[in-house]
């Protein structure tokens, strides 16, 4: 069928389009790191978009051996914590959306009831798939973690008798891994460090849009935990960490911690584990105020010299060692003091001196921040 063929250079684009939605309209997909689902999740869908279109091009039914992937993919979501029901709805929602994209393509008609025999064949064989993979798992216990998890960062009211008075919220990135199709690496990652601190005694595990968050009990030291974090990626990820004082306070600490991570990667501060101590000055300056605006005005005579910009950074990110922050910009520590004489002749800023360096160190914060910020 030409219509058909038609259809195939824009598989990945329905199978992202399909994604999509079922992220928006089924709140337990959302639970999945943002790396699985525009890496692997769309990687898996297209390709059964494309045996679909195979097999409609070839007016045949699938075969076991091209129905086995598909079934295993839908049966991998038990180890993710989903339930059976998002796991099967995906299937039906996934197709309304590809007929909707694909309706005005040659023979709706055709095309509608092929999906549905399609949808015949695969969504029986995943079901039995899943229920044998979960008597495998101990599921319930891992879905009534995850559960609990997002009622306690929702604000819901819990009840669960294993649950600490206050917790550490942790929310932290997990290296970046290819998303091309067929990559693997996002879903194995999530799912190590899943695996690994559901062992953890009171801790709990979920993951939010690109990120993981982790509640632990306020009794043990949060440091650990993110220490095996970063062993399972193996290179340190990039965290924040809040306390909750009480369970009612958990939304407050995540909103808290979510802000100091995205302080720290927009900064450009190394990975590790941060707490607000640690960017104390940094948080205060990403507050709207006129003294923020005042700070970034320093530096906004500099806009049009990048390289006075990026010698000043370097120079206070290297502690006001020049032959460091030389060396860091591959230049020479002779072309490095031309520079910062440069900053302080249009700024009227030593950055060689302490209290203009302290200056212009917090101008530059600021500056950032509301480049930032826009």
């Amino acid at each position: 069928m030409d219509s058909v063929a038609k259809l195939f250079p824009r598989s990945g684009e329905i199978a992202a389009a399909m994604i999509t939605r079922c992220a928006a309209e089924i709140p337990e997909y959302r639970l999945l790191p943002a790396s699985v689902l525009a890496g692997d999740l769309v990687a898996n869908a297209t390709a059964v978009f494309e045996l679909f279109l195979t097999t409609v091009a070839e007016d045949r039914r699938p075969t076991e051996d091209e129905l086995a992937l598909p079934i295993a993919w839908g049966a991998e979501r038990a180890r993710d914590g989903l339930p059976l029901e998002a796991v099967l709805k995906i299937y039906p929602l996934a197709a309304g959306v590809a007929w909707e994209l694909v309706a005005r393509t040659g023979d709706p008609a055709t095309l509608g009831a092929r999906m549905l025999d399609f949808l015949g064949e695969v969504m029986p064989r995943v079901a039995s798939a899943y229920l044998r993979e979960r008597d495998d798992l101990d599921w319930e216990q891992r879905e009534d973690r995850q559960n609990l998890a997002a009622s306690l960062l929702a604000g819901r009211p819990v009840r669960h008798r294993e649950l600490a008075p206050s917790y550490h919220v942790v929310v932290f990135h997990l290296p970046l891994v290819p998303t091309s199709s067929g990559s693997r690496e996002a879903t194995d990652l999530f799912r190590a460090v899943r695996s690994d601190l559901d062992g953890q005694a009171g801790v709990l595990v979920t993951f939010k849009g690109d990120g993981g968050v982790l509640l632990v009990p306020s009794s043990s030291s949060v440091d650990p935990v993110a220490a095996r974090v970063d062993g399972i990626c193996g290179r340190p990820c990039t965290a924040a960490t809040a306390r909750a004082a009480t369970l009612a306070d958990i939304p407050a600490a995540h909103s808290e911690a979510t802000e100091i991570l995205a302080l720290a990667e927009s900064l450009g501060r190394p990975p590790r584990l941060y707490r607000l101590a640690d960017l104390a000055i940094e948080y205060q300056l990403a507050q709207p105020s006129p003294a923020r605006e005042a700070l970034a005005a320093v530096l906004a005579p500099l806009e049009d010299h990048p390289h006075l910009i990026d010698a000043l950074r370097a120079f206070v990110t290297s502690d006001y060692n020049r032959g460091e922050a030389a060396t860091a910009l591959n230049i020479h520590r002779n072309t490095l003091t031309y520079r910062l004489g440069r900053v302080q002749l249009i700024t009227g800023y030593d950055a060689t001196q302490p209290a203009d360096a302290r200056h212009l160190a917090a101008a530059m914060t600021a500056y950032d921040i509301t480049r930032r910020n826009g």
